[in-house]
């Protein structure tokens, strides 16, 4: 049976994949149902959804969406909802804002330690795409003050700029946005998202709960633990089960259909989403 992979970045975001490459690595693959979802962008799945029909694929338009639950950030993956939807499309934007001026914020902190760097030269500097991540690991690494792309990474950490305070909407006010816009809300990656939980299936349903519809429960960092607990969930609570390899392309590890999944352990619920 043919693979899903239902969490895929392209070039719209963090990844080096155009759409294009995508379609073409999941027949390569054995991917039969994929997603394209960006970061806070619907430019990517608004491409690839034609070109996936075309190849004979089942494709479900899909967003990843930054949300706040206790002070972390959650990412909400957004599937088969009007992209055209008023309040979604708000909702995208606003927290696409909020990504950036959190950069924003990194780099006035950074002036005083490292006088090379400027506001003119950051404001009208423009990233590699194909290269994925964001525009200001690219211009790190520009500037010398870094020697890999990822290494920037860190420096949000070192100058205190964190998601806690930079204004996403709770998890739950996202989900309640989705429904209405036709849409399911699937937790992305929750071993990864509450990994520093002592009580992990305490944390997940409780984060669950925020509205949820479903969880990526096959995904590649999870343990067997990890996965098992969440399929446990979803089988109580009749939740959506999920699938994704969160591919980046060569900006990270993971390969489309690494968990290789068949389309046939993910809900139907999902796949007739297109």
């Amino acid at each position: 049976m043919p693979y899903a992979d239902l969490h895929i970045h392209s070039t719209a975001s963090d990844g080096t994949l155009s759409p294009e490459e995508i379609v073409r690595l999941c027949r390569e693959n054995g991917v039969g149902a994929l997603s394209v979802t960006d970061h806070d962008a619907v430019e990517g799945t608004l491409r690839a959804a034609p070109l996936a029909r075309a190849a004979g694929l089942v494709y479900i338009s899909g967003v990843e969406i930054d949300s706040l639950w206790r002070g972390r950030d959650v990412h909400v993956l957004c599937y088969g909802a009007d992209l055209e939807n008023g309040a979604l499309l708000a909702c995208i934007r606003e927290a696409r804002a909020h990504m950036d001026a959190m950069s924003d914020a990194l780099l006035e902190r950074m002036l005083k330690d490292f006088p090379a760097l400027s506001r003119e030269e950051y404001a009208a500097f423009e990233r590699d795409k194909t290269l994925g991540g964001w525009k200001m690991l690219h211009y790190l690494l520009f500037k010398g003050v870094t020697r890999s792309m990822t290494d920037g990474m860190r420096f949000y950490g070192r100058y205190g700029v964190s998601y806690a305070g930079a204004g996403f909407r709770p998890t739950a006010e996202v989900a309640n946005i989705i429904r209405p816009a036709g849409g399911k809300a699937i937790l992305a990656h929750p071993g990864v998202t509450l990994r520093d939980e002592a009580n992990f299936p305490r944390a997940l349903e409780e984060l669950a709960a925020e509205g949820a519809d479903g969880l990526e429960c096959w995904y590649p960092a999870h343990s067997r633990d990890v996965r098992e607990a969440c399929l446990s969930l979803c089988r109580r609570r009749k939740l959506l089960v999920s699938a994704g390899s969160d591919c980046h392309g060569s900006f990270q590890d993971t390969q489309i259909g690494q968990t290789k999944t068949d389309m046939g352990d993910v809900s139907l619920e999902l796949l007739r989403l297109t």
